[in-house]
């Protein structure tokens, strides 16, 4: 898949999700908190893509545009490229959780179809990429919103492939 495309797919789903993922948040002194996302997306999964120089990890529905999140490496290169939704104007950055383990990621925007795109680097080895690997639970969250998954017993395999083509070429 093209980039360009890849690009178009996550932001088709990125936007009902950023809704969604508003609306489950409370206020709590005027300020937005996130309950802890408790299961996945319904009607959503992980889906490994091998596409020959690099490998991507796409949580969203099957056989659709509806992708929530992207993960993406060219194979070997240790690097991991995570796509998310805009959820507010401005500066923003995304945190990765799994595990008890977080890190803070610094982002650069990019727009298309009418809505922004976050996109950050990290390593392979960074701590929640690590625990994701081995729970299969991730959680992203930005300006006050936090969405979660949880991959299943089917999905593991892919989420191991993922990693497994982002270490060696």
């Amino acid at each position: 898949m093209a980039l360009r495309t890849v690009k178009a797919v996550v932001l088709a789903g990125l936007g009902a999700s950023a809704f969604l993922a508003m609306a489950s948040c409370t206020q709590d002194g005027g300020r937005q908190t996130a309950t802890t996302p408790q299961a996945t997306t319904s009607g959503f999964g992980l889906f490994y893509l091998d596409e020959g120089a690099s490998a991507k990890l796409a949580y969203g529905q099957a056989n659709s545009d509806d992708v929530e999140l992207m993960l993406q490496c060219t194979k070997g290169s240790r690097t991991v490229e995570v796509t998310d939704v805009a959820r507010t104007s401005g500066p923003a950055a995304l945190t990765l959780v799994s595990s008890g383990a977080s890190a803070r990621l610094e982002t650069r925007t990019e727009s298309g179809d009418g809505s922004v795109l976050l996109v950050a680097d990290t390593s392979i080895d960074a701590a929640p990429l690590s625990a994701f690997r081995r729970t299969g639970r991730l959680e992203v969250a930005q300006a006050g919103v936090r969405h979660g998954l949880i991959a299943s017993a089917d999905e593991r395999p892919g989420v191991e492939r993922f990693f497994a083509a982002c270490e060696r070429r």
